[in-house]
């Protein structure tokens, strides 16, 4: 019986062991799901509308599937906004666009597929997708300072400039420092937010609207202008309270709240003399440095800020705000006349603005004046107490038909030598100029229309002005309007004062105007100039000029950019053209023997003047391409062909072929000059010659290469006009005034849709 006992207890015994180790191993079983069970990460979850953005921005379609909890992978969802990506979405992307063959991370280690994906682990795996899927670099990250939102049409402006948005992260995003993703124009996510101090130096501040009178009854409003933005920044601080209107003051914020405001209340104001890259000249107050942060705010008619060059010398249209000796801001109080016009005289003696030494009198009194003698900086002016008595001007080696001025000069010591400045009435320097640039007996209103010309074309010099440094508008020579070299005349002096005041406008602005000499009977427009905006004005049009009727010749100026079409037109002569009879209609050019040598000179000399349009043949047949380079030699002349005609017919490129380099020039410039030998001398059609000087007449022309075997030996050049031209051709002009034509008429037919207004 005892042993049938331990038996039974011997069985019973294994059963709870059995029993005991089932449990156990279920412990552990449990035990071993809690290990592998992921720690939820800690930190921001990334948006499902930045992820579909960021996707879109690569070019990559990505589709959810309904597993996926129904989310939407389209940014315009509003579910999208506040959904956060989930791991699992993430796996779904990865496989999508083949992460592994990028190796994007994975992150399996860290997540479950229900766990919501963090921001800093979404833009980890983004770099991988940009280098591999962004292959032209479209996307890029940056830093912005955003500085208003505007919610209605998407846009953000910045320090940077103006944005469109895309993520709805943005629109609580003013007044704060990110690191954002853009492409093109458009912002796309933020990164993170930047706990930095940001400030905003020389802001204007327009208005300050405390307590009740703010719109939401409390608070402060601040009302400012800075970079073309109008923006308000609300708060309850005494930072804002403290704020002045009407005042210059840096602003300082942090976590989108303005934290301090430095209040810049100093002025000065006075007559703008010169303005350089970091100093400006006043009046009475002498020299002050400018801050790199320089703002220019115009204040009357339409808030704008404006840059340097808009500030206009000679004027006292501006109070400059001091800060630390500098000078911070300017504000513009009012619009300014443009009645008088500083011009620098150039010294025909050396070809450079300095002079050594120079005599005045002025009312009879005669002063000596040198440069040696001066401080640099120092300022001496000499005027008539009459206002109609002129002062004379006598210099060593420079002869002028007439050295009479009206107005005053002004004697100023740079640090390069000592320059002159005649500053006088606007309409009497139109006195001297329209002389200089159109002969008196042309007809009153070919006369006229110059007087308008020159009118328009100094006024946006004094508006902006051309020599900033020297405190001068513009010079005395070709490089603006020649003044000066022919003495005043009386049917001149009536043009001028017969349209007293009356400009050029294109749609409210004065217009930009050019003129020449004579057409070949087409007109070309402001590509010819290579001024690197690619903008053409649109007012100025290539074409023909002619009457109404008579004329044998239809082509369009477009029509004429081919070779054959030019080349028939340039070897013939319409008679309906206005100019046929002038001497400068036709002209032709002969080199009959090349100087290569010379001719490389000249290349060289178009090359130290602007690279980027000498350029230099490269690669092998069928795969040439051209680069800036300096060049050594020609080697022996082979060709020289116009390769490239702009509208009009006008030369625009030329490929000068040699054994050793083939050379591309480029624009009319640079062609007149490198095919003149400054020997040779011009054959008009009414068969005078005349001595050409460094340039060819015009590039309204061909080239007929004259050849021994493959070598080109000399040339002859048949062209037609004299001048670039661009706008009006004065001698058109003298021929339609002779025909009845007003001055508005003839203005008119040069610059289109433009208006002659006072």
């Amino acid at each position: 019986m005892n042993r049938n006992l331990k038996s039974r207890d011997i069985k019973n015994l294994m059963k709870l062991l059995c029993i005991l180790a089932g449990m156990a191993i279920l412990f552990m079983i449990w035990l071993s799901g809690l290990e592998t069970k992921k720690e939820t990460p800690q930190g921001e979850g990334i948006s499902i509308e930045d992820v579909c953005i960021l996707i879109q921005a690569l070019g990559v379609s990505i589709e959810f599937e309904e597993s996926d909890n129904g989310a939407e992978m389209a940014s315009e969802s509003t579910d999208a906004e506040q959904s956060e990506l989930t791991y699992g979405q993430y796996r779904s992307i990865y496989e999508q666009i083949g992460g592994s063959d990028m190796d994007i991370p994975e992150f399996a280690e860290k997540y479950e597929d229900s766990y919501i994906f963090m921001k800093e682990d979404w833009y980890e795996a983004y770099k991988f997708m940009l280098a591999y899927l962004d292959t032209d670099s479209s996307i890029w990250k940056t830093t912005v300072f955003i500085i208003k939102v505007d919610e209605q049409n998407r846009k953000l402006y910045t320090q940077n400039g103006e944005y469109e948005y895309l993520s709805s992260s943005f629109k609580d995003a003013a007044f704060s420092k990110e690191e954002v993703y853009v492409k093109g124009e458009q912002l796309l996510t933020c990164t993170r937010v930047l706990p930095e101090e940001t400030i905003l130096e020389n802001v204007w501040v327009m208005e300050i609207n405390n307590g009740s009178d703010s719109e939401s009854g409390n608070g402060t409003l601040m009302e400012c202008f800075y970079h073309q933005i109008a923006f308000t920044i609300p708060s309850d601080s005494d930072v804002a309270r403290a704020a002045v209107r009407e005042s210059i003051a840096d602003l300082t914020f942090e976590n989108g709240i303005l934290i301090k405001q430095q209040q810049k209340p100093d002025k000065i104001r006075g007559k703008l003399l010169s303005v350089s890259d970091g100093s400006i000249e006043i009046e009475g107050y002498g020299t002050y440095e400018t801050e790199d942060n320089l703002e220019i705010y115009k204040l009357y008619g339409t808030l704008e800020s404006k840059k340097k060059s808009d500030l206009m010398i000679g004027y006292d249209y501006t109070d400059f705000v001091v800060w630390n000796d500098k000078i911070c801001a300017a504000l513009v109080s009012r619009e300014g006349e443009t009645d008088q016009i500083r011009v620098l005289l150039k010294n025909t003696g050396n070809g450079s603005y300095y002079y050594d030494e120079a005599v005045v009198t002025v009312d009879g009194q005669q002063t000596g004046i040198k440069a040696d003698e001066m401080k640099e900086g120092e300022r001496i002016s000499f005027q008539s107490a009459a206002l109609t008595d002129m002062v004379k001007l006598d210099i060593e080696g420079v002869a002028k038909e007439n050295n009479l001025y009206r107005g005053s000069l002004e004697f100023y010591k740079t640090a390069q030598g000592m320059v002159i400045i005649n500053e006088l009435p606007l309409e009497e320097y139109l006195y001297a100029v329209v002389p200089s640039e159109m002969p008196s007996y042309y007809p009153i209103e070919a006369l006229k229309a110059q007087a308008v010309c020159a009118r328009t074309y100094a006024a946006r010099f004094i508006l902006h002005a051309g020599l900033p440094a020297f405190g001068a508008h513009l010079d005395d020579t070709t490089s603006y309007q020649v003044y000066h070299n022919i003495a005043e005349n009386s049917a001149t002096t009536t043009a001028v004062k017969e349209t007293s005041g009356m400009v050029l406008y294109h749609q409210g602005e004065l217009a930009e105007n050019y003129y020449y000499s004579t057409s070949c009977g087409y007109g070309t427009d402001t590509n010819i100039w290579k001024t690197g905006n690619g903008q053409a004005i649109e007012y100025i049009q290539a074409g023909k000029l002619e009457p109404k009727e008579g004329s044998q010749i239809s082509q369009s100026a477009e029509e004429m950019e081919q070779e054959e079409n030019f080349a028939a037109y340039i070897c013939s002569a319409d008679e309906a053209d206005f100019e046929s009879n002038e001497p400068w209609y036709r002209w032709q050019y002969e080199v009959e023997q090349i100087d290569t040598a010379a001719l490389l000179e000249r290349i060289k000399e178009r090359y130290n003047v602007n690279a980027s349009l000498i350029l230099v043949r490269k690669g092998k047949e069928g795969e040439y391409y051209y680069v800036s380079e300096e060049i050594e030699e020609i080697g022996k002349l082979k060709d020289i062909q116009i390769s490239k005609r702009g509208a009009g017919g006008i030369a625009d490129e030329m490929i000068i072929t040699g054994s050793k380099e083939v050379i591309k020039v480029i624009s009319e410039y640079n062609i007149r000059r490198i095919l003149c030998n400054e020997e040779s001398k011009v054959i008009r059609q009414d068969g005078s010659s005349v001595a050409t000087g460094k340039f060819l007449p015009s590039a309204f022309l061909i080239i007929n290469a004259d050849k021994t075997g493959e070598d080109m030996v000399g040339y002859t050049l048949v062209g037609g006009g004299y001048g670039h031209g661009v706008g009006m051709s004065q001698n058109c002009a003298k021929e339609m005034g002779n025909r009845g034509y007003g001055y508005t008429e003839i203005l008119k037919s040069f610059f289109s849709d433009c208006e002659v207004n006072s």
